[in-house]
């Protein structure tokens, strides 16, 4: 009996310390608040989260932006000297960094001014080919090209704009400049 006992205590003393050390889940908190007033109001809490509330309903949004409200994108590009014969990567990796806000719930639009970007993720990591402008994608994009340019003179300029998805405003943007090297080759040049 004494070691039927102590399986128990083991197992309760395991389950316990489990829940103890389990990280907790992260949900988007929506209450139901009844009010009296029929106006729909946006009021920025002192939090960092805006309050819509109807009639009898308000519904709290987290923010994107973090209280000390400044916020910046500014990408990371790698390899630096790129060339569609590597087999190591199918393009240059672009990779957006936020400050002052989430980046992955940002609404992030990218453009380039010659060849494609590609996105190449988990869980599949299948190799995905976009157009010169994806708008709405907060991941890490690849940068590639086919064809060499008939003028390879002409830099390469790729920009990102980040906006809050709710609100459309601005909460960052970052220009990478690839430069020719050779006829089939870039290099990445500069990064603001």
């Amino acid at each position: 009996m004494t070691f039927r006992y102590a399986l128990i205590a083991i197992c309760i003393a395991a389950l316990v310390t489990a829940g103890c050390t389990a990280p907790a889940s992260v949900t988007p908190v929506s209450r139901t608040i009844p009010t009296e007033s029929a106006v729909v109001t946006t009021v920025p809490a002192a939090d960092g989260t805006t309050s819509g509330c109807a009639p009898d309903v308000c519904t709290f949004v987290p923010s994107l932006i973090s209280n000390d409200r400044n916020t910046s994108l500014r990408l990371e590009a790698s390899p630096q000297r790129y060339s569609p014969l590597m087999s190591s990567t199918p393009g240059i990796l672009l990779v957006p960094h936020a400050t002052g806000f989430n980046v992955s719930l940002a609404a992030i639009t990218w453009n380039t001014s010659y060849g494609k970007f590609l996105s190449w993720n988990p869980p599949d990591y299948t190799v995905n080919q976009r157009e010169s402008t994806v708008t709405g994608y907060s991941g890490t994009l690849y940068w590639t090209f086919i064809d060499k340019p008939a003028s390879p003179v002409e830099p390469v300029v790729i920009t990102a704009r980040a906006e809050d998805p709710a609100t459309g405003a601005l909460l960052g943007s970052s220009i990478v400049t690839l430069a020719w090297d050779g006829d089939y080759a870039v290099t990445v040049q500069d990064i603001r």
